[in-house]
């Protein structure tokens, strides 16, 4: 997993670049949002942490660049805002895709980034009603039959909880599913999938 971090501030950057890297992730330090905009694309981060405050005129723009898929991955983008947002910004972060937000640099907002980066936190704007979306696949490393509930689709991203969790433990990043159904409705394709994270959420990317 590839990690991109945004931030400017030697006493911001720290404690999140040793979050992420708590992770596992690869970590990518970008100081000048613009470049890092420049960059996106060759970097095809899997996760990228911007600290807003920093950037408040351009953060949302480069959210919605990145969201576009463009070099071919739709990353997971978390927020680190040192003022906490007002109910407007926050619309507008979930219009914009992302996934979730911290507001402080103590040990449990910090934690709680590492759990955004796994996969034990799910996302702050997942939607879980009203969908009937269903996906089944083939564990690759035990050919076991997966069954379980979607919990959010977006952009090709799929956030889903296997209804025996033991069939899904030993799938670790990077991992290939190649046997899989996907879709609602009676209305199905046969799917490839990328494993992103694997925690309380098993996170996928359709391939």
């Amino acid at each position: 997993m590839k990690a991109l971090l945004i931030a400017e501030e030697e006493e911001i950057l720290k404690p999140l670049k040793a979050a992420i890297q708590k992770s596992g992730a690869e970590t990518i330090v970008y100081r000048w949002l613009l470049k890092a905009l420049d960059n996106v694309e060759e970097i095809a981060p899997d996760v990228v942490v911007i600290s807003t405050a920093e950037y408040p005129r351009h953060w949302k723009t480069f959210v919605q660049f990145t969201k576009s898929g463009i070099g071919g991955v739709v990353p997971k983008v978390i927020l680190y805002n040192s003022r906490p947002m007002n109910d407007d910004e926050k619309s507008k972060a979930r219009s914009l895709g992302v996934f979730g937000m911290i507001n402080s640099l103590d040990k449990d907002s910090l934690e709680e980034l590492t759990n955004y980066i796994i996969g034990k936190k799910s996302s702050d704007f997942a939607e879980e009603s009203g969908t009937k979306l269903e996906f089944i696949f083939t564990n690759p490393q035990n050919n076991c039959l997966v069954t379980g509930k979607v919990k959010k689709y977006s952009q090709g991203r799929i956030e889903f909880t296997s209804d025996s969790p033991s069939f899904v433990q030993n799938l670790k990043v990077g991992d290939t599913i190649k046997r899989a159904t996907f879709g609602q409705d009676k209305l199905y394709k046969s799917v490839a999938a990328k494993v992103l994270s694997n925690g309380k959420i098993l996170e996928l990317k359709l391939t």
